[in-house]
């Protein structure tokens, strides 16, 4: 596979750095939390349950593993649509990794027209920062595209990956004045199948706002 990637965009760089132990982004407008720490407020009920009941260090160990897991599959993606792909995934990157990036394939065979691969990007408006996976035409739309990793396929879609999303496609268009026409997200997991979700940005635009006031006025987790 040799992928196309268009000239690059002026973009200014933004720096990662901490606040008060929290992810930020120093922009030239500001020091902005992320789009990350801001989302760590809200995880899922069913997320919350489960680290309930086995506990905080089983659930650490599991939560560990499976960032090792997707930084593996993720640095393979990122090669493979750099025009620099890797010969020895096994060698490399071990069994598990590269058989979820195999299973990647199909997906990535969609992708074209690159415009930016793991990069820093951010929105004055909102006052957000982020680093997003991959911003490409996908069957022929411009979308903001999230590779993930799981154990297994799940029924239900966690509609934090979409918020954030939604917040790469704001900011991509108050940086570039390039819309995005919708979010992908695929995930592979080691139960062997490959999931494409495919939805709409504007859908979860007012979620995205809901929970920056609730971060500003300082009401996050009020019921």
């Amino acid at each position: 596979m040799t992928f196309t990637h268009m000239p690059k965009r002026e973009i200014p760089e933004i720096k990662q750095i901490k606040v008060d132990d929290v992810r930020h982004y120093e922009t030239p407008d500001g020091t902005f939390i992320s789009i990350t720490s801001l989302l760590k407020n809200y995880t899922p009920d069913g997320i919350l349950s489960w680290r309930e009941s086995v506990g905080d260090d089983v659930a650490d160990h599991v939560m560990r593993t499976a960032t090792t897991r997707g930084n593996k599959v993720h640095k393979l993606i990122e090669n493979c649509l750099s025009n620099k792909p890797e010969t020895d995934l096994v060698g490399n990157h071990g069994v598990l990794a590269a058989g979820l990036f195999q299973l990647m394939i199909p997906a990535l065979d969609k992708i074209d027209q690159i415009r930016v691969l793991e990069k820093a990007i951010y929105s004055k408006r909102l006052r957000l920062a982020g680093t997003v996976d991959c911003i490409a035409e996908y069957d022929g739309k411009l979308s903001i595209i999230d590779f993930k990793t799981a154990s297994r396929k799940r029924d239900e879609i966690n509609e934090n990956y979409l918020v954030q999303a939604t917040f790469y496609s704001i900011a991509w268009e108050e940086r570039t004045g390039e819309k995005i026409d919708q979010i992908v997200i695929l995930t592979v997991t080691e139960d062997g199948a490959l999931d494409v979700h495919k939805d709409d940005p504007s859908l979860y635009v007012k979620k995205l706002e809901e929970m920056i006031e609730e971060y500003k006025t300082g009401k996050i987790g009020d019921q």
